[in-house]
């Protein structure tokens, strides 16, 4: 199941009001789950094209495709930055459990003792 932002959500609300088109064939013609858009009309209470207008103002979105696109690219491009740091912050976390992994296999084996609880404990 999608998950909708905020800008996305309103750019299918304007879209729908100014499709004209009911809101299931509206929600079959860009695949949108029926139930999803009429949670979001919901939602929104069945907005009219003034609240639309003013829903784009409060969250700030583009008047122009231009300058929509060059959000969007902004944006996919800081997903993108923070999805790379992400994945080098597991990097380093999986190193790190390796490491504390190795250092109680070989304390284990060079004291002779048992550091790791045992499954079947009680």
């Amino acid at each position: 199941m999608n998950k909708y932002n905020e800008t996305e959500k309103v750019l299918l609300l304007k879209a729908y009001i100014e499709s004209g088109m009911s809101y299931c064939s509206f929600a079959r013609s860009h695949n949108i789950p029926v139930s999803s858009f009429s949670f979001m009309l919901q939602e929104y209470g069945h907005p009219d094209v003034s609240s639309i207008l003013e829903l784009m103002k409060k969250v700030k979105l583009p008047t122009t495709v231009e300058s929509l696109q060059a959000q969007l690219s902004k944006e996919r491009k800081e997903h993108e930055a923070e999805l790379k740091s992400l994945k080098k912050e597991l990097d380093k976390e999986k190193l790190r459990s390796l490491a504390n992994s190795t250092l109680i296999d070989l304390a284990e084996k060079m004291f002779n003792i048992s550091i790791r609880k045992k499954s079947d404990a009680k």
